[in-house]
């Protein structure tokens, strides 16, 4: 049986910092005295030596000191800085992504992809959670100068994200909601490290701005998993990896992503036609409620929605003056923007529907756009977790999205990269 010594730094927000060591004392049941080992390494750059023990009838307490020359060290290159220990909300450098809200002083997210932006110089932070409480494991991913560093789960918002070794350089960092929950996710602060660590002035937004309106398509539901899984397990739900998430990469444009899995515009895809629609969520400001009128504008709206209405075995009388509805408010509300109806990925029921719906309201409207996706069904090599689209399929879908969007909107110079995508997050 092993034991992790743990060597700690305190710096509570608004508290002075204390520049020195923090001891965790480790209980163990009882344990012959002869299976220790003479050092341990943590994070592979801090080594804690175990001089001593204690034993009593039920642990022990370990006591671990650093290297004293190797603590001096430490101290003189500053590696934790003092006075960085930065609160998120109202800060002023921090770039906030999609639709949010602020609980006990924390950025509260609860829509897929939403979260901030930072721009930093140093070698790396430390940021701390307000509180998660939800029956299932959370995701946040952490993006730095553009590469996908690492994917983190959170239980109960006690958790720290930490990434470290970095250059001691100019960073920028994305930090994203990957997961699904109708409980947003608390960021509190984050500490940096470094010599002079600094956080910098906000990365800029970019001048093309998507709106993406969907269901689970869009949330990345099961993107991650092989196509003989069935179940619905956050650790295999991934929505920067969604057909959504990658266009807007591609476009380099800003992005909000408005989905819930399982919602339709009729009915869910249970065929209950009381649950919540995408016709009442779609401007909320959360999940749960609440009006979003922050003024944000897109300059393309990209609707993902019927599949749920087809699972729910919705009629066309039925399916036919709800789209017109969803596409009339979402007109009013974005007066301007270009809107584009993709469907086909998962099923063809409504495929000719919207077309034709597309048609006749294109007629007055010339802003509005349908885009047909060849369908997943029968194709394992593009299904991820009961019968979604897994990241191939993304990838093949943001490419055909992307050419449309860049045809009605006229853009150019933007970001055709594909994604790498190794099946190890």
């Amino acid at each position: 049986m092993l034991c992790n010594a743990i060597f700690g730094y305190i710096n509570p927000c608004g508290g002075k910092p204390f520049r020195g060591l923090c001891l965790d004392l480790v209980r163990m049941d009882y344990l012959p005295c002869t299976v220790l080992l003479p050092s341990y390494h943590l994070r592979s750059l801090q080594k804690v030596k175990i001089i001593s023990y204690f034993s009593s009838q039920n642990f022990y307490i370990l006591l671990c000191v650093i290297i004293k020359e190797w603590i001096y060290n430490l101290m003189d290159r500053n590696i934790i800085c003092e006075n960085t220990c930065i609160k998120l909300a109202d800060n002023g450098n921090i770039r906030i992504r999609g639709r949010h809200t602020v609980q006990n002083g924390c950025l509260a997210f609860d829509w897929s992809n939403s979260g901030f932006g930072f721009a930093f110089t140093g070698t790396g932070f430390i940021i701390s959670l307000g509180g998660y409480d939800c029956h299932e494991i959370g995701y946040v991913k952490v993006v730095v100068d553009g590469v996908r560093r690492q994917r983190f789960a959170v239980v109960n918002g006690k958790e720290k994200l930490i990434i470290e070794g970095l250059a001691d350089k100019r960073h920028r960092v994305e930090v994203i909601k990957v997961t699904e929950s109708d409980n947003p996710i608390l960021f509190e602060s984050i500490i940096l490290s470094g010599k002079d660590a600094t956080l910098n002035n906000p990365p800029f937004n970019s001048p093309r701005r998507i709106e993406f309106i969907g269901d689970s398509m869009t949330a990345g539901y099961g993107v991650l998993a092989d196509h003989t899984e069935r179940a619905y397990n956050t650790y295999q739900q991934d929505s920067s990896y969604s057909f959504a998430y990658l266009t807007a990469e591609k476009c380099d444009a800003d992005a909000r992503y408005i989905c819930i899995s399982g919602k339709g515009i009729v009915c869910n895809c249970e065929g209950n036609y009381e649950d919540v629609k995408t016709g009442e969520y779609y401007n909320r400001q959360t999940r749960l409620g609440g009006v979003c009128n922050d003024g944000w504008e897109p300059h393309v709206v990209v609707i993902n929605i019927g599949t749920n209405d087809c699972c729910g075995n919705a009629k066309d009388e039925e399916f036919i003056p709800a789209a017109k509805d969803l596409l009339k408010k979402v007109r009013e509300r974005y007066k301007d923007a270009q809107i584009i109806w993709t469907y086909g990925v998962m099923t063809q029921r409504f495929a000719d529907t919207i077309r034709e719906i597309i048609r006749e309201m294109s007629e007055t409207d010339k802003k509005l756009h349908f885009l047909y996706m060849e369908s997943i069904e029968g194709n394992p090599a593009e299904n991820g977790a009961a019968a979604h689209p897994n990241v191939r399929a993304s990838i093949r879908v943001s490419k055909l999205l992307y050419k449309k969007i860049r045809s009605v909107t006229g853009w150019r110079n933007a970001i055709p990269a594909d994604v790498e995508f190794n099946g190890e997050e």
